[in-house]
């Protein structure tokens, strides 16, 4: 049962904010990463338009263990989870826009340059095709583009931000920035304040960030690897028939 809603927007301190409710004892937390590894095929149903039925995903991923999500694209259909499990707490992350948009687009852009081999990937592997369609499908569906546009994501993030407040009973909603620490977050949960520091997770220029734990963690990633090695296999043989085919 989904007990928080965490409707913010990516890199408005997703990380932290999930960090956070494991620490306040919310054991199973949806997050970017547990999207892609425990829905992915569902949610590239809904991003293709193959399918409409939100609730049928909510139904078959959500229903047994979550207690909370957090991030894309769970935030973006946050009204489906709070329609769902119309009891939950809902939390708005908030941050100055221009701040989030560039470290939005920083934190892109430094995947792409870094792991290029991914990129490389796409024109070889098909789980390597599937993932980088189902960002562009998110991105565009949510956002407005594929790649960082200022205009177009700055209005999203304030019709967005907007659309959360008018929708969620103000008795049910939280809007939190992460650096005020714990003290309004365990007071809308009804939570002890823990005895260590609020976490502040995927900094900019971490090597922990959100793109490692993708690439080490998820189960399509992990799909793509394994295609991969066999493509990577099997093409010698196949140039070495080829080469006997057409000289000998």
């Amino acid at each position: 049962m989904v007990k928080v809603i965490c409707a913010g927007a990516p890199k408005t301190g997703t990380k932290s904010l999930a960090r956070a409710l494991r620490i306040l004892g919310y054991n199973e937390v949806y997050d970017y990463e547990e999207g892609l590894e425990f829905a992915f095929d569902e949610w590239e149903e809904i991003l293709h338009n193959r399918s409409t039925d939100v609730n049928a995903v909510l139904e078959k991923v959500y229903s047994k263990d979550c207690e909370a999500v957090v991030d894309l694209p769970h935030s973006h259909f946050f009204e489906f989870f709070l329609k769902r499990w119309p009891d939950a707490k809902v939390i708005l992350m908030t941050r100055d826009e221009t701040s989030w948009f560039t470290s939005f687009a920083d934190m892109l852009n430094l995947a792409k340059n870094q792991h290029w081999m991914l990129n490389l990937l796409v024109y070889f592997v098909p789980a390597s095709r599937r993932i980088r369609v189902y960002h562009e499908k998110l991105f565009s569906t949510v956002l407005g583009s594929e790649a960082p546009n200022e205009l177009k994501w700055k209005m999203w993030y304030r019709r967005h931000n907007c659309y959360v407040k008018e929708t969620v009973p103000p008795n049910q909603l939280l809007v939190f920035n992460i650096s005020e620490g714990w003290d309004p977050l365990c007071a809308y949960l009804d939570k002890d304040i823990p005895d260590e520091p609020f976490p502040f997770e995927n900094k900019a220029g971490s090597k922990t960030s959100i793109v490692e734990r993708v690439i080490e963690d998820t189960a399509i990633v992990k799909r793509i690897k394994l295609e991969a090695t066999i493509i990577l296999s099997v093409a010698p043989i196949l140039f070495l028939v080829l080469i006997y085919y057409f000289f000998f």
